[in-house]
């Protein structure tokens, strides 16, 4: 009965797993040829800025071990740990696509280290465009929880609020992308309009809970 449960486990999680064990198998084939100084972050302009070691990046590939252990713990955490089961799939594919960019970002990272030259700006632009299109197709569906989604105080208040947010914020990223996509013009001349962009992505979601909650006001629980 435990060899059958062990089983399970590993078929739900087996592409979880496989993503985050890649970037180790890459390190342990090609560690000797990183260089010891790893460009870890750069500017607007796509210009290297800061570097770390070898270790540090490891560290990025540690991530995923992170939150894989995260989203394993928090639903048993959660109060509402049984709205869960009524977005599974959903919630599924959420940690599959967040394993997928933070691997994403280190490949793109570990082929400039080997001296590839991609375009940064470029490659962080379009693996935000598929991380906002994916998520977003599937946050509409996320049920109230304490960790996930937008947990503003009005959404905490009013499940009503919530479902509205959240569905709404799907529609907004989703529709991001082609925005992305058609106003290419942030890594050229314009590179802070784009992190104006991503705080819009969400601060418009949260206004949008806050004028929700005041006009729906009989949804509201009372006191």
């Amino acid at each position: 009965m435990n060899g059958l449960k062990k089983t399970n486990w590993l078929q739900k999680k087996g592409l979880r797993l496989l993503i985050i064990v890649l970037p180790f198998v890459f390190l342990g084939l090609f560690w000797s040829e990183l260089p010891g100084r790893i460009p870890l972050h750069w500017n607007l302009q796509g210009e290297a800025d800061g570097y770390g070691s070898k270790w540090a990046f490891l560290g990025l590939a540690g991530l995923n071990v992170l939150f894989f252990g995260l989203f394993l713990i928090l639903p048993h955490l959660d109060p509402k740990r049984k709205s869960y089961v009524l977005f599974a799939n959903e919630w599924h594919i959420i940690q599959v696509i967040i394993h997928l960019f933070i691997t994403y970002l280190f490949f793109s990272i570990a082929f400039m280290a080997l001296g590839y030259q991609l375009p940064v700006a470029l490659t962080i632009k379009y693996g935000l465009i598929g991380l906002f299109l994916i998520v977003g197709n599937y946050l509409g569906t996320v049920r109230p929880n304490s960790f996930i989604g937008f947990k503003t105080p009005w959404t905490r208040s009013s499940e009503y609020v919530w479902h509205k947010t959240h569905r709404f914020t799907a529609q907004v990223w989703v529709l991001s992308w082609l925005l992305l996509l058609i106003f290419d013009f942030w890594h050229q001349r314009y590179a802070w309009a784009f992190f104006v962009y991503l705080e819009l992505l969400v601060v418009v979601p949260v206004v949008f809970s806050y004028l929700l909650y005041k006009k729906q006001p009989e949804v509201n629980p009372k006191e």
